[in-house]
């Protein structure tokens, strides 16, 4: 890999007020993990618009708060966390662009180091963030979530291939270019107070910067790499808000003193001295998703939205647009008031007195089932869309009132494919004079391969749930295992 030489910063970070200070008449904003966040009237004018209050109100775990009862907290909080991780590694890196050294080590300045040259990741990186770029990043990280639907991610996977949806549900990363592209408020502050370009933090967003524009593209892999303020943020706030310890056990002090830039310049890894800290937040997004994001109460209840918004949306009682901008709240409000009979129930049993959520008929390994280990008809379930999937457990609910000579509705088997596309970052970059190796390497790191190995086999698994009186019902005449079945 080809290594870009570059000297030390040669600008003021006082360029960027938001780097070395804050308007002392304006209080910090104090959230939780995070602490104080100094704040200036430019980002004060951003967070206290329309478009970013609204996730004050759009939870940051979907409806993860019927499993763990602390998980309410919101899009806002999470969006002022990755702010402040953002400003923290620019400032990590900027610090480390004024030293050189070798081998993770730092060193006095001196004139090139040892050799006369900067050693790849150290001593540079001054040069490859403008006071520009780091308005856009942070500008970027705070707005990353401006486009959230209802319920975070829970409605985003929905596939827009029916024809009731097609095009009207795109990603979050989209639908929040598109309210920076097209919010009056937004674009007036991003302009005259921050003197960005909404269209580059737009491109940032979504990881789709203009050709040959390298320091764009640089930005979006900061925003979006191994090493980002999004998931740094995330883990530790979810782990607290949740009660769990695994978020909470990362390094972060270590980590952020760790980073530096890779040889080419693009993208952001660690010295050798950051490993540890780099496991432990890699081994912390493995066991969030695996026993939080992807715990099975959770997306039961998750899976039981989908279908209460599709049936609704299919029945004409209201469009995807009238849906889109609201809040969790406002959203439930709306499908409460649907009388379809499938959404109603649903909703009722969602949010309604007593605990009525669908409970699991099987829990099935999801390489095993792609594998064809359950029989072939599960396998091609697996395989299938979305909505041929919806159209196979409606068979399954006919067959079933067939044999138990009773009515079963044609909604009373859902089916998740829980991870199935999601990948997760085990391989980090390890910067090591003017050598990069990768976590990936087990000479690097024993535990990455691991658990990359783990999150491939283990987390990923296929969900079938019903409710709670058809469940057993439902497992005996589809022949499936018990299984693994934690609790």
């Amino acid at each position: 890999m080809a290594s870009t030489r570059t000297g030390p910063i040669t600008w003021d970070p006082a360029e960027v007020p938001e780097l070395v200070g804050w308007d002392r008449q304006l209080p910090p904003i104090r959230i939780p993990v995070t602490g104080n966040i100094p704040t200036t009237r430019r980002l004060r004018a951003l967070v206290d618009s329309a478009a970013f209050q609204r996730l004050r109100r759009v939870r940051q775990t979907g409806p993860s708060y019927l499993v763990y009862p602390g998980a309410v907290h919101t899009r806002f909080e999470h969006s002022l966390g990755t702010y402040e991780m953002a400003r923290r590694l620019v400032l990590a890196l900027l610090t480390r662009s004024r030293r050189t050294g070798r081998g993770g080590d730092d060193v006095p300045d001196a004139p090139g180091g040892a050799d006369g040259a900067d050693a790849p990741g150290e001593g540079r990186g001054g040069d490859l963030l403008t006071p520009d770029d780091v308005a856009t990043f942070l500008v970027a990280a705070l707005l990353h979530d401006v486009g959230h639907y209802p319920f975070s991610h829970t409605i985003e996977e929905i596939p827009d291939d029916d024809p009731v949806l097609a095009g009207r549900l795109p990603r979050h990363e989209e639908r929040g270019a598109a309210i920076i592209r097209e919010n009056p408020e937004i674009r007036q502050i991003l302009t005259d107070l921050w003197g960005v370009d909404p269209a580059r933090v737009c491109q940032v967003i979504r990881e789709e910067p203009a050709p040959g524009d390298a320091a764009t593209a640089r930005l979006a892999n900061l925003l979006a790499g191994p090493i980002n303020p999004d998931r740094l943020d995330y883990l530790a706030r979810d782990s607290e808000h949740i009660g769990v310890p695994y978020g909470r056990g990362i390094d972060y002090q270590r980590l952020l003193d760790a980073v530096c830039w890779t040889p080419d310049g693009m993208g952001v890894g660690v010295t050798p001295k950051g490993i540890s800290a780099v496991e432990t937040l890699i081994f912390a997004s493995y066991i969030m998703y695996r026993d939080v994001y992807w715990h099975h109460t959770g997306r039961i209840a998750a899976a039981m939205l989908r279908r209460a918004l599709t049936e609704a949306l299919r029945a004409g009682a209201f469009a995807i647009d009238d849906f889109i901008d609201l809040d969790d709240e406002q959203a439930l409000a709306l499908l409460r008031g649907v009388p379809h009979p499938v959404t109603r129930d649903l909703v009722e049993r969602l949010t309604g007195a007593g605990r009525r959520l669908y409970k699991r008929v099987a829990r099935l390994s999801y390489p095993r089932a792609l594998a064809g280990e359950y029989g072939t008809e599960i396998r091609d379930l697996v395989r299938a869309g979305y909505w041929e999937r919806e159209a196979w457990s409606r068979d399954a609910c006919r067959a079933l009132a067939r044999r138990l000579a009773r009515p079963v509705e044609e909604h009373h088997l859902l089916v998740d494919i829980v991870g199935g596309g999601k990948e997760l970052f085990f391989e980090v970059p390890v910067v090591a004079g003017d050598r990069v190796y990768t976590t990936a390497d087990p000479e690097v790191s024993v535990l990455a391969p691991n658990i990359a190995r783990n999150f491939r086999e283990q987390a990923k698994y296929v969900l079938l749930a019903a409710p709670a009186e058809l469940a057993d019902a439902f497992r005996a005449m589809l022949g499936l295992p018990a299984g693994w079945q934690p609790s």
